[in-house]
């Protein structure tokens, strides 16, 4: 099941502009002609050094799923501005070109081809608006995620960010994103239903104010979970929460159980972690665990852990959810070829600052001795360059030729292309760049197109 399920059939999400584009297409006769448009991000954002891409398996469900309803045309048929013709061509659409992509999980760069449609005009031009509504916000939010869990250093993170996420769908895609970046569960028990992530909790501040006292709830709580309780010892002072913990941890003990855990929310968690984790200790309770939240970042827990913090899992909730330093990655999906009287002809956009790279391409990953990660280099489809060849046939023809991986296969790609990066790229500040080439056909290419606009915009002057 997808992390975007619904029962709304997808098709009308999209721009309006996808659809009157593609009526001027269909009344010019020009909607079968072929194109390639690629999907990449035009930059790194400040401090990341890589992206991770996400959410190509909603891509693959809706490209499969593409349909126009009778009340989807009826609908469009009262907004008084299409056509007849144009609606008939809309009630018979489907996909039927190729779409290459770079699996999902896969570390990427900025300003490289993440994903390659080549398809009628028609076809590849309306689904740019739900490849980016995708595609934009699950790779924010996975990068986001594999830098928390990149800064854990080996500790375990949790997805606690589903009262935060922007709404139902953000909530799902967002925990299905930091699991498959490293998160090892979630609080979101409707995406732990539905895609088989594990879920994980604890308890509310609520909890222990409904009960006279905080030993009374400690106690409560671990009566239910002898095995796997999780006691929040900050509601009223830590170390008395500390010391009320370590009481019924030792009942347990009495009973054949072990308290699993508690909960720093608030203040200063390293020196709390710290003074919690010595008493611990000293009373013989070195297996009791601790878990920090509260507004946790991937730099909070950098400095946590290199101030000595004594943390064994962060929960953290908005900061990654939002990808709040973050909000938006300039992901755009833009012509590279066209077919111009039976021809295709590589295109290019050469506004400033949004310059494109023409063609349809392919990116190479070089690696050296080590496996790890050296740089990318930029093709024509029609060239072979050194290295491994990242975008996969996904679609042939409108048919799926890809095999979707499992949730977990995605995860453990993510993990495994992160640890082949140097530690330079993977620094949560100022991290080096990734060098990103384009071979010499390639740049000869974008250069003649450059001259070629040039010289007819003087000869139009």
């Amino acid at each position: 099941m997808k992390a975007s399920e619904t029962k709304l059939n997808l098709t009308m999400l999209t721009d309006l502009y996808q659809l009157t584009m593609d009526a001027v297409y269909n009344n010019e006769g020009r909607e079968e002609e072929t194109t390639t448009f690629d999907w990449f991000i035009r930059k790194l954002p400040k401090d990341r050094g890589y992206f991770i891409v996400a959410g190509l398996e909603d891509i693959v469900d809706y490209i499969q799923n593409l349909r126009f309803e009778e009340d989807d045309l009826e609908y469009l048929r009262e907004q008084g501005i299409f056509l007849e013709s144009e609606l008939d061509y809309l009630r018979n659409f489907k996909f039927e070109g190729d779409i290459y992509a770079m699996p999902e999980g896969s570390v990427a760069f900025g300003n490289e081809p993440l994903l390659r449609v080549t398809a009628p005009r028609g076809q590849a031009q309306f689904i740019e608006s739900f490849i980016l509504n995708q595609l934009n916000h699950q790779t924010m939010i996975a990068t986001k995620a594999s830098r928390v869990v990149e800064a854990a250093q080996g500790r375990a993170v949790f997805d606690f960010g589903l009262r935060r996420a922007h709404g139902v769908d953000a909530a799902m895609v967002g925990a299905r994103s930091s699991y498959i970046a490293g998160a090892i569960g979630t609080s979101n028990v409707l995406a732990g239903k539905v895609l088989g992530i594990p879920i994980k909790g604890t308890h509310a501040h609520s909890f222990i104010q409904g009960y006279d006292t905080e030993l009374e709830a400690f106690r409560a709580y671990a009566r239910r979970y002898p095995d796997s309780a999780t006691l929040l010892i900050d509601t009223y002072d830590v170390m008395e929460g500390a010391k009320n913990a370590a009481i019924v941890a030792k009942e347990l003990e009495e009973k054949g159980h072990k308290l699993f855990a508690v909960r720093l929310d608030s203040g200063d968690l390293t020196g709390d972690s710290i003074e919690v984790r010595e008493y611990f200790d000293s009373v013989g309770l070195d297996y009791v665990k601790i878990v920090a939240s509260n507004d946790l970042n991937e730099y909070k827990i950098e400095e946590m852990i290199a101030g000595g913090a004594r943390i064994d899992a962060f929960g953290v909730g908005t900061e990654m959810i939002t990808s709040k330093d973050c909000p938006a990655v300039s992901g755009v999906y833009k012509l590279v070829e066209n077919e111009e009287e039976g021809e295709l002809v590589a295109k290019i956009k050469l506004s400033e600052g949004k310059k494109t790279i023409p063609g349809r391409k392919q990116v190479y990953r070089v690696t050296d001795s080590e496996g790890n990660f050296v740089r990318d280099v930029i093709a024509l489809d029609d060239e072979v360059a050194e290295g491994e060849a990242m975008l996969v046939p996904i679609f042939r023809n409108g048919e799926l030729v890809y095999d979707l991986p499992t949730l977990d296969e995605i995860r453990g790609r993510v993990i495994a292309n992160v640890a082949k990066l140097r530690p330079e790229y993977r620094r949560m500040r100022d991290p080096a760049k990734y060098e990103v080439a384009v071979t010499r056909k390639l740049s000869e290419l974008s250069d003649e197109l450059t001259q070629k606009y040039e010289k007819t915009k003087l000869e139009a002057a």
